[in-house]
């Protein structure tokens, strides 16, 4: 077992992508973040801020544990998610329109990692169906690596 020093933060270059399709359209977007990595106990947490253009920013927190990955987004928008493969889990919505329902059903959660190098990247492969209506099939990957000191 190695053990990074716990709770150390390492700043992280984020790479995000989502495609999302539904009814045969793919809509994909991507950004580039600066965020944090972290380790307490047995999860792993990522930190960084949803930065697409023309959009308020979002505070978003990966924590990944053995068996899961929980998501929450705070901001303008609060979201929380919760992602394990081949389940069906639920989660919330709240925004300015109101509270709403999450069904996720999780199709894969792939976790890459190089210990060596400091960076790895996430999969979440999903169904999301929001106040019951499906919304489409997410593909969402996250890689992140150390932010070497300028």
């Amino acid at each position: 077992m190695h053990h990074k020093q716990n709770n150390a933060k390492m700043p992280i270059k984020v790479k995000f992508k989502s495609e999302i399709l539904h009814e045969q359209e793919t809509q994909v977007m991507a950004f580039e973040s600066n965020g944090q990595y972290y380790i307490k106990g047995e999860t792993e947490y990522i930190v960084f801020s949803e930065d697409y253009e023309g959009r308020e920013k979002v505070d978003v927190i990966y924590k990944i544990s053995n068996q899961e990955v929980w998501v929450g987004r705070s901001g303008s928008v609060k979201m929380r998610q919760s992602f394990r493969a081949g389940e069906q889990t639920a989660g919330t919505l709240e925004s300015d329109f109101g509270s709403f329902h999450l069904d996720i059903d999780t199709e894969k959660v792939v976790k890459m990692q190089d210990p060596q190098k400091n960076r790895g990247s996430i999969q979440l492969q999903y169904q999301l169906k929001v106040q019951g209506q499906l919304t489409g099939q997410y593909f969402i990957t996250i890689h992140y690596e150390e932010e070497q000191a300028k």
